[in-house]
């Protein structure tokens, strides 16, 4: 159901109250637009946190589970013991800044570079080549050479089945997905021009 418009104050220029749509996402766009930095902290923190927590529901899918907490532990806190409370929070701390350099990284340098338009669609689609990238990157070398080396994984990750390098492409996969619908430049545009016009026909 959508929310009807509420009437807020108006500019200090007017002297009409200005309807603005005060639904959840039509606000979050506003802030957005007014708070850039803040929006992309915060669309790193709840990516991050929802594809970890996909990561370890994948086991349900048949799936190996992906505990990035855990083996960011294990190189971080190379002294504390795999799967101990502190080797956890050690690699939870690690994996939670990853998530929000890898967001800014995208934003600031990679959405900006690839020419695919302005629009939804095309920050969907930027957003899907980074998590390709990301996932060429983890499969290719971190899981087989950082996080598991002498393990037998081989190129791609792929020397026990296809189901890992399936389970970190589908892991990123979701991470990317869950940026593009908290960032989004075109939806920001969209709303401050509907304000504007509310407040021209005022």
């Amino acid at each position: 159901m959508t929310a009807e418009p509420v009437l807020l104050p108006p500019p200090k220029a007017s002297g009409s109250s200005v309807a603005l749509n005060l639904r959840a996402d039509k606000q979050w766009w506003r802030w957005s637009g007014k708070h850039p930095v803040g929006a992309l902290l915060i669309t790193a923190f709840v990516a991050t946190q929802i594809a970890t927590t996909f990561g370890y529901f994948f086991p349900a899918i048949g799936l190996p589970e992906l505990a990035w907490p855990l083996s960011n532990g294990t190189l971080v806190a190379p002294a504390t013991k795999y799967g101990t409370a502190a080797s956890y929070f050690a690699g939870q701390f690690s994996h939670y800044l990853n998530g929000i350099a890898f967001v800014l990284i995208f934003a600031i340098l990679v959405a900006p570079m690839l020419k695919f338009g302005d629009s939804s669609r095309a920050n969907l689609l930027k957003a899907l080549t980074f998590g390709l990238i990301m996932t060429l990157i983890s499969d290719g070398v971190l899981v087989p050479l950082i996080y598991a080396p002498h393990t037998g994984l081989g190129f791609m990750s792929f020397g026990h089945g296809w189901k890992l390098p399936a389970a970190v492409l589908l892991w990123h996969l979701i991470f990317v997905v869950h940026i593009a619908a908290l960032w989004d430049p075109a939806k920001v545009r969209e709303v401050q021009l509907e304000d504007a016009a509310a407040v021209t026909a005022a």
